[in-house]
């Protein structure tokens, strides 16, 4: 019998295609998890999912840019109230110094330019699951 690590991977973007790209990449490279992975096209949508989850989410990819609640609003809401949540960033129009903001204040953990490549996706999120200390497990049903 395999034991698999559960993770729960949240996606907020406000394009479809990034969305379903960032899922993509996911499912295709962490086979060695169990993957919960949900999406949101709004600050809103996901705010709803984590509270509907009560805040058990282990990472939140999410853009800046977006109608509605930007990111940054979105991440200092998130990072309030779960502070246990690992927040990486995918941003081509971030400014600078607010992602420099928030790696201060301890409210992101990775970060990474768009357009996203791959591999450098992939790393990041390696590293966030590995340095992860809550550790869920599941059992092939």
């Amino acid at each position: 019998m395999s034991v698999k690590r559960k993770k729960i991977v949240l996606v907020v973007d406000d394009k479809r295609v990034v969305r379903s790209f960032i899922r993509a990449v996911i499912e295709n490279n962490f086979e060695e998890y169990d993957l919960d992975i949900l999406t949101a096209p709004s600050s809103d949508t996901a705010l709803q999912l984590i509270e509907e989850r009560h805040g058990d989410i282990d990472i939140i990819s999410t853009n800046i840019s977006r109608p509605g609640m930007d990111g940054i609003v979105f991440i200092h809401y998130v990072k309030f109230k779960y502070p246990h949540i690992k927040v990486l960033i995918c941003s081509g129009s971030a400014k600078i110094r607010d992602i420099e903001e928030l790696f201060e204040g301890r409210l992101a953990d990775a970060y990474i330019r768009k357009p996203i490549r791959e591999r450098d996706y992939v790393n990041k999120v390696k590293n966030i699951f590995e340095t992860q200390k809550l550790v869920r497990l599941s059992f092939p049903g």
